[in-house]
């Protein structure tokens, strides 16, 4: 799901035999491979931001290349069109400075097998783990499988946005169904890291699982990783990743704005000094924060005569019209509205003006998530959602305003 990009050292290649003396000067990898269901015909390889076409002859093809890394993401696809890279028509793998197989089945490449890869017989280990776990969850697997089927018939079959939004509230509780399925990954995420330290692939599960930790826990699982794996790109952003973590928690300074509201008027963090401040990262799209909408005008109408504020911090910056009309729907133009400012490079996913991100100075990931900053611009509680957090804020705000 994401790109990863990890480090150049000769140490790795010292591992290898054969191929090491290439290895250690250039960092060079090669994959033979073979296909099952292609004879002859074309398969298609991205590296990095490239994509490349490989002829297959005879059911065999062959690819050498160069690592700035030990350890890259690399994938394999029987189309170059990126709308039909459904699970069966892609695959993606971790490639070393290695001589490695690869058994592609081109009907299916999720069933694909690489071998001589480390790194990637640490991903089928951790996938014999979830592999169990899915198992256990079937039937709420189904349901939410045919929901999403329902979700995607209808929008091919242009239904209303009402239909449709209908069929994401269904999608939202198939959803909350799996939420003890998605606790048992992060356990076993958090097993396997420290079960497996020296494991490229437990950088990559931190990278995954960094929301679910705090500063001081994710450095300690950093801290005791391997060092060879903390020199490339993929280390580098994992741990601006991990000293962001120290934004947007209690005690830290709320991040500041200076932006425009959903008027067109401007608007900076100073305006709200010396009241209490709910910032409420949210969207429109994002029917658990949709859903809390209620519960937020029943706080704001109690509070608000106290002292409390509400800004909406909204992740629609490429879809204005449907943010607007949320906010209409919903009925919470109450309170004051912006723009997350969110930007990237036309045409690309490269992120631009990060400055200009609000989400940024908090460390968002998930959505729903409220801060609450006191009156001198200091977070003194965060919320990331769900009925514990909730309980949670209420209380928090009941203490806050008890005599006021």
């Amino acid at each position: 799901m994401k790109n990863l990009n990890i480090i150049k050292t000769a140490l790795v290649c010292l591992l290898f035999q054969g191929f090491a003396n290439d290895c250690e000067a250039q960092g060079k990898f090669k994959i033979d491979g073979t296909v099952t269901g292609l004879t002859d015909g074309k398969i298609y390889f991205m590296h990095g931001k490239k994509t490349d076409s490989i002829q297959v002859n005879k059911g065999k093809f062959q690819i050498t290349g160069e690592l700035q890394d030990p350890v890259e993401y690399v994938a394999f696809a029987n189309t170059s069109d990126q709308r039909k890279m459904t699970e069966k028509a892609y695959v993606s793998l971790f490639a070393e400075p290695s001589p490695m197989t690869l058994q592609l089945n081109y009907a299916d490449l999720s069933k694909s097998k690489l071998k001589g890869s480390k790194a990637q017989d640490d991903v089928y280990k951790y996938n014999a783990i979830t592999d169990k776990i899915r198992l256990k969850y079937k039937k709420e697997l189904d349901q939410f499988d045919a929901i999403r089927k329902k979700y995607d018939d209808a929008r091919v079959a242009k239904k209303s946005e009402e239909v449709l939004e209908a069929i994401k509230y269904e999608d939202n509780d198939a959803r909350g169904r799996l939420e003890p399925m998605y606790k048992e990954y992060e356990n076993a995420s958090f097993q396997f890291m420290k079960d497996n330290p020296k494991s490229y692939y437990s950088l990559f599960l931190l990278r995954m699982n960094t929301r679910n930790l705090k500063y001081d826990e994710a450095k300690a699982y950093y801290d005791s990783f391997n060092p060879l794996y903390k020199k490339g790109e993929m280390a580098k952003s994992l741990e601006a990743d991990i000293e962001n973590m120290k934004k947007g928690v209690p005690g830290a300074a709320a991040g500041p704005f200076n932006t425009v509201d959903i008027n067109g008027n401007p608007i900076k963090l100073d305006d709200f000094k010396g009241k209490y401040l709910l910032v409420d990262f949210w969207a429109s799209w994002c029917v658990p924060c949709r859903k809390g909408n209620p519960h937020l005008l029943k706080l704001y109408g109690e509070y608000k005569p106290k002292g409390l504020e509400i800004l909406g911090v909204s992740d629609d910056d490429r879809a204005h019209d449907k943010w607007r009309k949320a906010v209409e729907k919903d009925g919470i133009g109450v309170w004051k509205h912006v723009l997350r400012g969110y930007e990237l490079k036309e045409g690309t996913y490269e992120k631009i003006n990060p400055e200009k991100d609000i989400s940024e100075g908090y460390n968002i990931h998930v959505l729903p998530t409220k801060i609450l900053v006191d009156p001198n611009g200091i977070i003194v509680a965060r919320y990331d959602g769900g009925e514990d957090d909730d309980a949670r804020m209420d209380e928090d705000l009941k203490r806050i305003f008890a005599n006021k």
